[in-house]
C-alpha cells in the first residue's frame, strides 16, 4: 500500500504555513487516516481536504468569538419593548439615542466608548441604537441596518448588539461593507439562510425609515448624532457629533446636575 513522503505532503500543502501547529496537526491525521485507506490520494486532494479542515476550524473560532462577544454584552436584555434595540436597564434615568451609520468611521470609532460610559453607569444610563443609514454610504450601509434588524428578529436584542459590535468592527467603511451578508452571518454562527430571506423581504424597512425620519425632524443630518433623554424631566438635548467617553461622561453629569 503507497504511503505518502513528508517531501511529498508539504509540497502538496503549497502555500499553507506549516508552522502553524493546527494546520500541522491535520496533516498528521491525514497520514494516519490515509494508512488505513484503500486508494492513494491525489495531490490536489490533500491540499481540498485540508483547506476544507482548516476552513471549518477558521469558522470555529470566529463562532466560538462571537459567543463570547455575546456575554459581553450581557447588560443587554433578550427581549426588549416594542422591538427597540437597547444595551443597558430599560429602567435608567438617561437614555442615549445614537443615530448612527454601520458604514460611518466616527461611529464606528464611538461605538466602543459609549459602551464603556453605560459599563460604568452603575444602571443609570442605556444607549438605544436608531438606523441613520447616510446616501453615500448606501446600499451598504441601508443593508447592512436591515440586516441587523434582521438579527435582532431571529436572534433577540443581545446577540444584534454583538452583530452589532461586529459590522462595525468588520466593515470597510464608507459604503464598503463587509462583502456577502449571508456569508458574514454564518462566520458568526448565525443562520445564512434566514438572513437571505429577511434581506430579500420587505421586512424592517419601516422601522429603519422611520428611525431615518425622525433623526432628520430633529435636524440631524450626519452621524453620529446623540439625543439624550431624561426620564425624569422630561428634557432631552442633541449632541453632534463624534465625543470621547470623558465628553460624554461629562455631558452625562451636568445633565443629571441640572
Amino acid at each position: 500500500m503507497p504511503k505518502f513522503t513528508q517531501v511529498a505532503v508539504f509540497a502538496a500543502l503549497g502555500v499553507l504555513s506549516v508552522s502553524h501547529a493546527y494546520q500541522f496537526s491535520e496533516i498528521q491525521t491525514l497520514k494516519q487516516e490515509r494508512s488505513q485507506a484503500t486508494q492513494a490520494l491525489t495531490s490536489n486532494e490533500i491540499v481540498s481536504i485540508v483547506d476544507q479542515r482548516l476552513d471549518v476550524a477558521e469558522q470555529r473560532r470566529a463562532q466560538d468569538k462571537f459567543q463570547t462577544l455575546i456575554a459581553d454584552y450581557e447588560l443587554a436584555s433578550p427581549r426588549v419593548p416594542e422591538d427597540r434595540l437597547v444595551y443597558g436597564s430599560i429602567n435608567a434615568r438617561l437614555t442615549m439615542q445614537e443615530f448612527s451609520d454601520i458604514e460611518c468611521p466616527f461611529c464606528r470609532k464611538m461605538h466602543g466608548g459609549l459602551k464603556s460610559v453605560v459599563d460604568n453607569s452603575q444602571g443609570v444610563v442605556n444607549w438605544e441604537f436608531k438606523h441613520f443609514p447616510l446616501s453615500g454610504h448606501n446600499p451598504a450601509a441601508a443593508m447592512q441596518a436591515k440586516a441587523v434588524e434582521c438579527v435582532r428578529e431571529s436572534y433577540g436584542n443581545r446577540v444584534a448588539w454583538a452583530a452589532l459590535d461586529q459590522f462595525f468592527e468588520k466593515t470597510r467603511s464608507n459604503g464598503q461593507g463587509v462583502g456577502d451578508l449571508p456569508t458574514f452571518a454564518r462566520s458568526m454562527g448565525l443562520s445564512g439562510k434566514a438572513m437571505e430571506l429577511c434581506l430579500q423581504s420587505d421586512a424592517h424597512q419601516d422601522r429603519i425609515t422611520q428611525d431615518y425620519r425622525e433623526g432628520s425632524r430633529m435636524g440631524i443630518t450626519g452621524t453620529p448624532a446623540l439625543r439624550i433623554l431624561d426620564h425624569k424631566t422630561g428634557r432631552d438635548y442633541l449632541i453632534k457629533g463624534y465625543k470621547t467617553p470623558e465628553q460624554l461622561a461629562q455631558a452625562l453629569q451636568q445633565i443629571l446636575g441640572a
